[in-house]
């Protein structure tokens, strides 16, 4: 028997897992198996993703849109993984990230460290 947790990063997953599974269980399982495209790196029948969309729409002004090649240094930060998500479509360009605004701000204001 399965439960329904709703996982919130830059974008809002909703995911069936088994009963006696934590949050903090499910929010690692997608962040090891969620790839940037939105395909899973482990096909498992006891973790089935419902639903993955942006966040919803009262949260839209969190996030800006940043392109290349001011995209690239990004990565290189604390944080990139849990406030960036890389768009995917043929509106953008191939480093195209969604970014949280407040993650941003303390990116400009160099109080991230760098990990790479």
């Amino acid at each position: 028997m399965n439960k329904t947790i709703r996982i919130k990063r830059t974008i809002d997953i909703t995911l069936s897992v088994p009963m006696e599974e934590t949050r903090e269980e499910a929010e690692e399982w997608v962040d090891k198996n969620l790839i940037p495209d939105f395909t899973l790196e482990n096909i498992d029948p006891n973790h089935i993703i419902k639903d993955i969309r942006l966040a919803d729409d009262d949260n839209q002004d969190d996030f800006l849109v940043v392109e290349w090649p001011e995209s690239q240094s990004l990565m290189e930060h604390e944080g990139f993984e849990e406030n960036c998500t890389l768009l995917l479509s043929d509106g953008f360009g191939s480093a195209t990230y969604m970014v949280r605004k407040e993650w941003y701000s303390r990116l400009r204001d160099s109080e991230l460290k760098k990990i790479a």
